[in-house]
């Protein structure tokens, strides 16, 4: 069969639909992978087709203000007291109305343009068997309704889409309409309509999603999934020399992740105290981040090693814990390396606040990911970890954190447990009968 897949052309949400399309087209099926402009490199170093139309878009925030898609939190606010959300429906409230649909405005801006219409042409004309998209690209959706094809989503993490879509449809009401349309259907009318499509469940959420989040922490009632076991994919690369023999010492990783290296600047806040309290243990340290992400820390400790970046795929089998961000992504990565995890996490709200104007805009967050909420108490109540809170906590707090997960084997009991629950999951290749059944039905 012919295999569409399209995402997001950023290496955060490639690195984890590449696998899917890498295991379809080693079944023998025909493989396109489209995407925005950007991300053409990443599909063809994977030994993939890429498709993509017109010139990037740049991805500032000047320029999403200048098209209007930054979020207004005074409509996030009315929307969440007209749905009634509890507090913690309102955290997923605000990752979905300030990341998800945002996200989603940026590759469905009103007007037609070459990125859009382009995918969407190209469907029409090679008429594929199979839409498969990155459940933060939605339109894939679209692009599959407009050439006739069943279509599937990739979740990358908790399927807030697939919340914000059951809690419209379950709670929309006079109050609710009042405010507005859900913003991810919103979003995706004017697209839609100029293809002559309805907005409906089968267009926003497909036929099923491949889920790899663990079942306990799943956000959705509904919506239909299929578990799948993630895969780390990192593109590759060469191994370094410091890597090729087991490490003399404990090996601890650092990682921050790479959305954040798109707009934070000035360094990260998280950074100053993990590195300390990491500074005075019999440990060696790699940390994955760039000069900018270490600006303020001064001189780094003898145990530090600083690296730009390095695959996850090579680094984390090597080593004895992981500082992370708390991002799914880093989660589900050390789950599959069976690795006990630090998570920064802290109780703020995710809230975006933006100031200036012109070149001088600026954004300020939550020092905090999106989805720490959901890994941090997770590896915790599993025993494979602990959170780290840098807003609260000491350096000196921090390191006995630490110490206490690298020095009792019931952690690593914990992180091995979960890694053995993730091979129990199918993986990308174990659901290509499932993508072929569903292609099948359609024909």
């Amino acid at each position: 069969m012919r295999v569409l897949v399209a995402a997001v052309p950023h290496a955060s949400h490639l690195n984890i639909i590449i696998p899917y399309a890498q295991a379809l087209q080693n079944a023998g099926h025909e493989v396109c992978l489209g995407t925005a402009p950007g991300g053409e490199d990443a599909v063809t170093a994977a030994g993939l087709t890429a498709v993509t139309f017109g010139e990037p878009t740049p991805l500032s925030l000047q320029n999403w203000k200048k098209h209007g898609l930054l979020p207004d939190q005074e409509t996030r606010e009315r929307f969440a007291d007209a749905l009634a959300l509890t507090a913690e429906e309102r955290g997923h409230w605000d990752v979905f109305y300030q990341y998800y649909a945002f996200n989603a405005r940026f590759f469905l801006q009103r007007e037609p343009r070459a990125d859009i219409d382009g995918l969407i042409a190209f469907g029409r004309a090679w008429r594929p068997d199979l839409v498969l998209w990155d459940a933060w690209f939605p339109l894939g959706g679209v692009i599959a309704q407009a050439c006739g094809a069943p279509h599937a989503r990739v979740l990358i993490g908790p399927d807030y889409s697939g919340w914000a879509y059951e809690t419209f449809t379950a709670r929309g009401g006079p109050s609710v309409a009042a405010v507005g349309e859900n913003p991810l259907t919103d979003a995706l009318r004017p697209v839609a309509e100029r293809y002559g499509l309805d907005v409906g469940d089968d267009l926003v959420l497909g036929r099923f999603a491949l889920d790899p989040v663990p079942p306990e922490r799943r956000l959705t009632e509904d919506v239909p999934v299929r578990p799948v076991r993630w895969i780390t994919y990192n593109g590759g690369g060469v191994k370094p020399a410091w890597l090729h023999a087991p490490p003399e010492r404990p090996r601890v990783a650092v990682t921050l992740g790479l959305s954040v290296r798109l707009w934070r600047r000035g360094g990260d806040p998280r950074l100053p105290k993990i590195i300390e309290a990491l500074a005075d243990q019999d440990v060696e340290v790699v940390a994955t981040c760039t000069r900018e992400q270490l600006a303020g820390i001064g001189r780094l400790p003898d145990n530090v090693r600083a690296v730009d970046y390095v695959p996850l795929t090579q680094l984390l089998p090597t080593c004895a814990a992981v500082v992370h961000h708390g991002s799914s992504g880093a989660f589900l990565s050390s789950i599959a390396a069976g690795v006990p995890q630090l998570v920064v996490h802290t109780g703020e709200s995710i809230r975006m606040v933006f100031s200036g104007d012109g070149d001088d805009i600026s954004v300020s967050n939550a020092d905090r990911d999106a989805d720490s909420w959901l890994t941090a108490g997770y590896v915790a109540e599993r025993g494979a970890g602990e959170p780290v809170d840098h807003l609260t906590q000491s350096a000196a707090d921090i390191r006995t954190v630490i110490e206490r997960v690298l020095r009792d084997p019931a952690y690593r009991n914990g992180a091995a447990e979960l890694q053995q629950e993730w091979r129990a999951r199918p993986g990308p290749a174990d659901v290509v009968p499932d993508l072929e059944k569903l292609s099948a039905e359609q024909g």
